[in-house]
This record gives structure tokens, C-alpha cells and sequence, in this order.
């Protein structure tokens, strides 16, 4: 990572030293060594030419060798033949070209002053795209430098890549946090922002899990290690947001196709103006093929799009960066063209858009001693990690009922069938106990039940209930005003989903779906809506309905790994305003790439114009700040971006 950003800033310097050669011979060229100057000293007019053009080529190559060496290879390969580095070289060489049957003393000058302006102008896109990449970097936290390694007693400064799981560490206040890991000792105030976007620190003490990029504000903690160094968080996000750069939205995949199209057509129009008019209005003068050829040239250096091509792909980049910096990530641009035009929002309701913290509510057993059946009961919940499962199970870790389990089996969206003690146990919704055909009695109260059956036999059910999130609501509401409608799809009974649906606004709920039921309904809703379909999930079961959406959203602070895997945004808390913002985020970066494009084209349009109506009067360099003006502007306009406040 060190050696790669050393040698690019060994890049522009270098750049730096050629520009500054190339600009010192040039006006040497110009004001030293004129044609004039060197007749006085006794040149012929030809060695007075020659003299003057060897100085320029000298200071024209050590500004351009790079430019022509690309316009080389592009021809060499076959590829790109009509990129911006083709057009430099055929528009500085032909400026070249226009002394040597023009009357005008200074096209040597101007060609290199072209080339100069050009490379000034990539110089500062290279330098805004290079801050713009550490102000991601910066906005995700980040990396720590050093990590304070506790080793038989004794403390050791050793760098967080080289940590391993199972060792202690010393965060002390102001630090880094610089790897995934359980507080072991000590408590204190965890800034969140780099990766939630919260403000507010957060207290943790032993037994809470803490994430690398965040940083301690006060307290002292002892961390025990529980990732790799690769696998934790602040290495996830960093690869996300890199990842993110190189998927290619449709104003990105635009860009390339028209890039292609127009800039032949360009050179093609160029040519047409360099002939045409020279063929009615004087053949034989070479002042006026001088002329047109000028225009031409002109028209060359304008119609360059390296503007477009710069600042588009940068407008994206910047959008996920200031996604990262309110907490959500997002793994490429082509989602953000999604989430710039969504319709509708699926979503997952347990832990998604409800808590996922489940209380008892009640206990009911049948013809059974409660302490036996609440032992079946937590038997077949010991080994799941559903929500309700461990909802039920409290702070019984399950450990005394596994020596007697045997034939466990999880069904999915229906739940456990085993064996304990020698008995048949079934636990899990009304669904199970029907496809076993076992009467049972439904439960009418509010909540989510689950029922037991052990050895044919109905025994009883247990009862939980889930509170909805306060951010819920809001960001139903919030997307409704954007005419994005919200859609629940849940596991869940009906009467409490529909509940829970009204309460917060969903336009429709579907209850009581197995995983692929879920899937079926997601691809029918996607079908019906001509703009995209996202999902919002967190646990395993909901992993294909992500990545069937065409945006898929998880909410990574409760999520399971799967899920976070499979989507393609993730959201680092569990805040569902995150959501909003999100397609805030993507809406402002699509325009700022559509009001690239446009503006890039009008302007480029207007200022060709100009340089055909006046001809010889309208200067080379004019036409290259028309392109490398232009092109800082719009880079500028990009970056702003990442400075967007989000409501």
C-alpha cells in the first residue's frame, strides 16, 4: 500500500519537474530566442526556423513524451485509437505543423503551451481525485497505526496487521480501536461515527463487542482479539469502498459507449473543417488551408471529453464516499443507479423492522408439570440461532440438554424436530405441528408463538413479543414522500404483522412466508414495478431474497455475515433512516453525473462554435482551458459532494 502511494507521488513530481523544464525552454523559445534574435546573429531564415523549432520540440517533448507514447500504443493495439491523448498529440502536431507554412511567429509556442495547460489541468484532477480518495479514507475512521499488545504482563507497540485472535490489547483514550474484539476489562465512550455516523459515544464495558475504526473517548479497555486483521471491520469497509469504485454505473457505461462513438465523429467533423472550406474559397493559398487547419485544430482541443470522463466516474466515487461517512456502505455504483430509482422497498420484519428482541410474554402448558415442559421447550431451542430461539433461551446457554439430544433437525421458516430423552419433540409455528397432523390449540393472543409437541402429542406454547423500531416509522414516511412505497414480508402470523404493518405505514403485508415464499413474492413484485425493488434484511433466511432484489440492504449491525455478503448496500447500525439517506445519497450523485454530462456538452458546443466563427482570431490556449477549464470545474463540482450534509 506504502510503495504503491510512493510511487505515484514519485509520479507527479516528476511531472511537476518535466512541466517546470518544459515551461522554462518555451519561454526561452519565445522571448530569448526568436527568428528575429537568431537572424541578427548571422542565421539564415531557414537555420533561424530550424534553431527556434529545436528549442520548442525540446521543451514540447518534455512536457508531452507521456501523451505521445499512450497515442502510440492506442494505434500500436488497436485500442482506445481516438481517446484524449490521441487527440493532444494530433492537435499539438498539428500545430507544429501550421509554422512551417503559416505567417503567425508563435504556433511553436502555442503548442507547447497547449500540451502545458493540459497536463496542468490532469495534474489538479489527479490531485483532487487523490484527496477526494482520502477523505473516504479519513470518513471511515480508519486504519489505526499501532496497536498496544498485552504479552505476559508486558506492553508492546506492534503493528494491528500482525495481530492474531486470542491476544489482548490496551485501547487507551483517543485511540483507534484497531481490531474486532471483545472487551475483556474496563469500560468507557465509544465514538461510533466512522462507522455508524452517530455522534454520540456509546458506553461499553466487558462482554460488549467493539469494532476497529472506532475510537475511545474516555475510559480504558482491554480488547481480546476475535478477527483477523483482513476479515475486521475497518478492512471490510476499506475493500467495500474499493470495490464500489470499480463497478460501473449506467452514466459510467454511457460514458465509455459515447466516448467511443463521439470522439471519432469529432475527428471526423475536424477533418471536414480543415478541407472543405480550403476547397471553395482558395485552393492554392496556403494561408487559408492555414487557417481552417487552425480551426481545426482548435475544434480538436475542445471537443476533447476527457471533462465528461473524469467527472462522472468521480461524482459516483464521491457518493459512496459520503454514504460511508453516515454509515452505510455501498459495494459499487451501479446500485446507486438503482437506489436513485426505486419504487418500492421490501422488507424482512424480525430484527429488521421490529427490534428482534423478544420478551416472554407467557407460558402455557397442556396435561404436562411446567418445569418439564419448559425443559422440551428449551431442549429444541438450544441449538438454534433464530431470534425467537434465543429470545426464549435467556442466559441458559443450552449446554445441559445436549448430551440427551439426538436426530436434530431445523426446519426452515417452520422449526425443530429431535429427539431428547429418548422422546419425539416437535417446536416451532402452527404450520409444523399441522404437517404432523397434531391438534393443537392456536394461541389468540398477540406475539409469536411457539408450539410443542412431544411424541404425537400437543404439550403447550410459549409466547415472545417484539417491539418496533422508533426509526421504523420514519423511514416509511420518509420514503412515501419520495412516492417509494414500503412492502413487509415476514415469517410471522398474520394478525401480528398486519398490526405491525398498519403501524408503521407499509402499503402491504405478507405473512406467514417460508424463505421461498418470500423469494416467489419478491420476484412478483419486481415484475409489477418499472423501477427498482430493493430488500431490507438481516438474518440468513433473508440472504436470496437480497440478492434477488435489485438492491439489496442489510443492516449490518445485527445482520449475520451471510446476509451483509449478500447485499449489495449494507447499513452499519441499525438505524432504517440509514435507508433514506442512502437514496438521498444516490439521487444527489446522479445528478451531479447528469449535470456533468450536460453542462460538458452545451459549453463544448457553444465554444466549437466560436472557435470556427473566428477562426485564427480565437486562440490555441483559449480552446485547451475550454477542455481543462472545464474538466476542474466539473471535477470540483464532483468532490463537493463528499461536503453534502444528508437529512
Amino acid at each position: 500500500m506504502n510503495e504503491e502511494k510512493d510511487k505515484h507521488q514519485g509520479r507527479l513530481i516528476f511531472l511537476i519537474c518535466r512541466l517546470a523544464v518544459g515551461l522554462v525552454l518555451g519561454l526561452l523559445g519565445l522571448f530569448l530566442w526568436n527568428e528575429q534574435n537568431l537572424r541578427n546573429m548571422g542565421l539564415s531564415n531557414d537555420a533561424a526556423l530550424w534553431t527556434n523549432f529545436a528549442i520548442m520540440a525540446v521543451a514540447y517533448l518534455a512536457v508531452a513524451y507521456d501523451i505521445l507514447w499512450k497515442a502510440v500504443k492506442n494505434f500500436r493495439h488497436i485500442k482506445d485509437l481516438f481517446d484524449e491523448n490521441t487527440l493532444m498529440a494530433i492537435a499539438t502536431i498539428g500545430a507544429f505543423c501550421l509554422r512551417f507554412f503559416g505567417e503567425q511567429q508563435n504556433e511553436f509556442f502555442e503548442a507547447v503551451m497547449v500540451v502545458f495547460l493540459y497536463q496542468v489541468g490532469e495534474l489538479f484532477e489527479d490531485i483532487s481525485v487523490d484527496r477526494s480518495k482520502k477523505a473516504i479514507e479519513d470518513a471511515v475512521g480508519l486504519r489505526a497505526k499501532k496497536a498496544c499488545l498485552i504479552h505476559e504482563g508486558k506492553k508492546e507497540e506492534v503493528d494491528p496487521e500482525t495481530l492474531k485472535i486470542g491476544d489482548q490489547i490496551l485501547v487507551s483514550v483517543g485511540d483507534i480501536i484497531p481490531a474486532d474484539g471483545v472487551i475483556v476489562s474496563g469500560n468507557g465512550g465509544v465514538n461510533m461515527a466512522s462507522l455508524t455516523g452517530e455522534s454520540l459515544p456509546q458506553q461499553m464495558g466487558v462482554g460488549d463487542n467493539v469494532n476497529s475504526g472506532t475510537t475511545l473517548v474516555s475510559g480504558s479497555l482491554v480488547v481480546e482479539v476475535t478477527k483477523e486483521y483482513e476479515d475486521s471491520t475497518v478492512s471490510k469497509i476499506i475493500r467495500l469502498v474499493k470495490e464500489g469504485e470499480s463497478s460501473k454505473s449506467k452514466a459510467q457505461r454511457f460514458v465509455t459507449t459515447f466516448a467511443k462513438i463521439y470522439t471519432p465523429i469529432v475527428c471526423l467533423i475536424a477533418v471536414l473543417v480543415a478541407v472543405i472550406p480550403p476547397l471553395f474559397i482558395g485552393i492554392s493559398e496556403p494561408t487559408v488551408w492555414a487557417s481552417w487547419l487552425y480551426s481545426a485544430i482548435c475544434l480538436l482541443v475542445i471537443s476533447c471529453p476527457c471533462a465528461i470522463v473524469v467527472s462522472v466516474p468521480l461524482a459516483y466515487f464521491a457518493a459512496i464516499g459520503l454514504a460511508s461517512k453516515n454509515g452505510v456502505l455501498i459495494k459499487g455504483a451501479s446500485y446507486l443507479d438503482w437506489l436513485s430509482s426505486l419504487d418500492a422497498v421490501a422488507s424482512d420484519k424480525t430484527g429488521t423492522i421490529t427490534l428482534g428482541v423478544f420478551s416472554i410474554d407467557h407460558f402455557k402448558q397442556n396435561e404436562i408439570d411446567e418445569e418439564v415442559f419448559k425443559e422440551y421447550l428449551f431442549a429444541a431451542e438450544s441449538r438454534s440461532n433464530h431470534p425467537l430461539a434465543k429470545a426464549l433461551m435467556g442466559d441458559d446457554d443450552g449446554s445441559k440438554y445436549q448430551e440427551f439430544i439426538s436426530e436434530y433437525d431445523e426446519i426452515a421458516g417452520k422449526g425443530v424436530a429431535m429427539t431428547y430423552k429418548g422422546h419425539r419433540v416437535l417446536a416451532g409455528s402452527a404450520h409444523l405441528l399441522e404437517d404432523h397432523k397434531i391438534a393443537f390449540v392456536k394461541c389468540d393472543k398477540k406475539g409469536s408463538t411457539t408450539y410443542v409437541a412431544v411424541d404425537g402429542k400437543y404439550v403447550g406454547h410459549a409466547t415472545l413479543k417484539d417491539k418496533v423500531k422508533d426509526s421504523a416509522k420514519e423511514m416509511v414516511d420518509s420514503l412515501s414522500s419520495m412516492n417509494i412505497e414500503t412492502i413487509i414480508l415476514t415469517g410471522d402470523r398474520n394478525d401480528i404483522s398486519k398490526e405491525i404493518g398498519e403501524f408503521v405505514g407499509a402499503k402491504r403485508v405478507y405473512s406467514e412466508l417460508l424463505p421461498e415464499d418470500k423469494k416467489r413474492i419478491l420476484q412478483e413484485e419486481i415484475k409489477n414495478h418499472k423501477g427498482g425493488v430493493a430488500y431490507i434484511g438481516d438474518g440468513i433466511n433473508d440472504a436470496p431474497s437480497l440478492a434477488l432484489a435489485d438492491v439489496g440492504i442489510a443492516m449490518g449491525g445485527a445482520g449475520s455475515d451471510m446476509a451483509v455478503d449478500s447485499a449489495d448496500v449494507v447499513v452499519m447500525n441499525d438505524d432504517l433512516r440509514k435507508v433514506v439517506k442512502a437514496v438521498k445519497i444516490a439521487k444527489a450523485g446522479k445528478a451531479k453525473a447528469a449535470f456533468n454530462i450536460v453542462a460538458s456538452l452545451v459549453i463544448k458546443v457553444v465554444i466549437a462554435a466560436l472557435s470556427i466563427i473566428f477562426g485564427e482570431a480565437f486562440p490555441l490556449w483559449a480552446a485547451v482551458l475550454a477542455d481543462t477549464g472545464l474538466t476542474l470545474l466539473l471535477v470540483i463540482n464532483s468532490i463537493s459532494l463528499l461536503f453534502k450534509k444528508v437529512k
